[in-house]
């Protein structure tokens, strides 16, 4: 039987941050401790909202591990459409990723990705750079932690020379091993660590990015050997698995029949708590949330009561979330209905931002690296339409300043209302930018400018038919991607040009 000891024993094992959310004298007569029991319920509220936020975009790399278990056999592609492998390995595609993809929100199709998870406290990974690139070739391996922040930008724009890296977690003791350049020590032991090899729409373009893409890599400790470990990104990507209860057929009929939804308002609590058991040490700007974090993790399993109202106000906090989480609100003004979020990737405190990041383009790189512009509106602020035809012109060199030197290229790309890439273009289409302009598919005008044309119907003059930009038939957005950019773009000196609804002619 047990007794009071016991009690006050079970208790105590309880936290005391759990357990001060409790009134000393509930019960007093006349319903006299209600108001503190409301008070605190009142702060418990207000402070799972701001947990909610900052612990989101890790909450969504946790759920994405779970491809660990299933690619575990070996590196391959997701569905054949995305690269995954196992615990600290990289995996690769050979081409731009499939458009018709709902694996990840706002890819981009000017690179061919590399990818992988890491969890560092198993064992240290090897992330090894290309030594042999083609001047002027961009490439990039970005290394962010559980919550997004980039940590490291590796490639071309910092020139990162070719090698091998040793990827620590914060608590890893020992020496630099013979051979390798230097270690990156990370704040977390849940990493992301993608790569992206430019590729323009040429076959030679595309053949270069997997020559550079080869060399790159991610893979454990354990797994090294002395030189270079370079792999075939063409055998790697045939490598397609299947989640049980998806098939190719019906993702062919069907680009919807595999949406994961990362993070679920009723196991976020869950999940949260997964994350910080992987991740005990997290980064300065970090670690005081983690705790109050877990108070309210502890406190949730104290009673039903306390569970209700803490998975009620994630409900309330991810439906807000996602609100405020459009190409229409998100960031700042950057000129002519263009808007940024200016510390993108390296977020600090900044973790509403985070957040929204997560939602709308998760993993964006340092914005020292690449800087994106989003829009979701045209010149007279109504939301874009593909019910309308739009244009936009760069006047004579005026097209965005990249810093082609380190590979810096631009490009505006297509997405519809959730964010992914038209799966039927029509011209097989997806982005107009750099890639389009080394393939010499676009037509300038008498006097040197571009003008760009958007549309859902395909625009019946000839060259406005080179330059288009085909659009879904409902709402959609548009992204700018400046990578490795001049110093007019990263003050903010130099302007994209707005976009322009085109007023049909009237009928007489």
């Amino acid at each position: 039987m047990a007794t009071a000891a016991d009690a006050t024993q079970s208790s105590r094992q309880v936290p005391y941050t759990v357990r001060a959310f409790t009134p000393a004298h509930p019960d007093l007569a006349r319903s006299g401790g209600v108001q503190a029991q409301l008070a605190d319920e009142e702060y418990i509220e207000a402070l799972a909202r701001i947990v909610y936020y900052w612990g989101y975009p890790a909450v969504d790399i946790t759920t994405r591990t779970g491809q660990w278990e299933t690619m575990k056999r070996g590196p391959g592609t997701m569905l054949g459409i995305f690269p995954a492998g196992p615990v600290n390995t990289a995996s690769y595609l050979s081409d731009y990723m499939a458009p018709s993809q709902r694996m990840v929100v706002t890819p981009n199709n000017d690179t061919i990705y590399m990818s992988g998870f890491c969890d560092l406290g198993k064992e240290p990974a090897v992330v090894q750079t290309p030594s042999r690139v083609p001047k002027g070739h961009y490439w990039t391996i970005q290394v962010a932690d559980v919550f997004t922040n980039v940590i490291y930008q590796l490639g071309s724009a910092a020139g990162t020379p070719g090698g091998k890296y040793l990827l620590v977690g914060p608590d890893w003791r020992g020496e630099t091993p013979a051979e390798f350049i230097g270690v990156l020590r990370m704040p977390t032991n849940v990493c992301w660590v993608p790569g992206r090899s430019f590729a323009a729409h040429s076959p030679e373009s595309k053949a270069e990015a997997r020559a550079v893409l080869n060399q790159m890599r991610v893979f454990p400790q354990s797994q090294d050997k002395p030189g270079p470990q370079d792999r075939d990104c063409e055998v790697i990507a045939r490598n397609a698995v299947f989640p049980p209860g998806v098939t190719p057929e019906a993702l062919a009929a069907d680009p919807y029949a595999y949406r994961p939804e990362w993070v679920k308002p009723e196991t976020f609590w869950d999940v949260l708590e997964k994350m910080l058991v992987a991740n005990p040490i997290l980064g300065p700007a970090d670690a005081p949330m983690a705790d109050q974090a877990r108070t309210l993790i502890g406190l949730r399993k104290t009673s039903p009561d306390y569970k209700a109202l803490l998975d009620r106000t994630v409900l309330a906090a991810h439906v807000a979330l996602h609100a405020s989480s459009r190409y229409e609100q998100v960031g700042v003004d950057a000129g002519n209905g263009w808007q940024r979020q200016e510390n993108g990737g390296v977020w600090g405190s900044d973790w509403f931002g985070r957040a929204q990041a997560a939602v709308i383009y998760i993993m964006v790189n340092d914005h020292r690296e690449a800087i994106y512009f989003i829009r979701g509106t045209d010149s007279k602020g109504a939301l874009l339409e593909g019910r309308d035809s739009y244009t936009m012109t760069f006047p004579r060199d005026a097209l965005p300043p990249m810093d082609r030197t380190k590979g810096g290229f631009w490009s505006l790309t297509m997405y519809d209302k959730d964010y992914f890439m038209v799966p039927d273009s029509p011209n097989g289409r997806t982005n107009i930018g750099t890639v389009t302009l080394d393939a010499n598919e676009l037509k300038f005008a008498a006097d040197g400018s571009l003008t760009i044309a958007i549309s859902h119907t395909q625009p019946k003059d000839a060259v406005a038919r080179a330059n288009w930009l085909p659009a879904p038939d409902g709402q959609f957005a548009l992204l700018v991607r400046a990578y490795v950019p001049t110093q007019p773009v990263l003050d903010g000196m130099y302007k994209l040009p707005n976009v322009e609804r085109v007023v049909a002619e009237k009928l007489h």
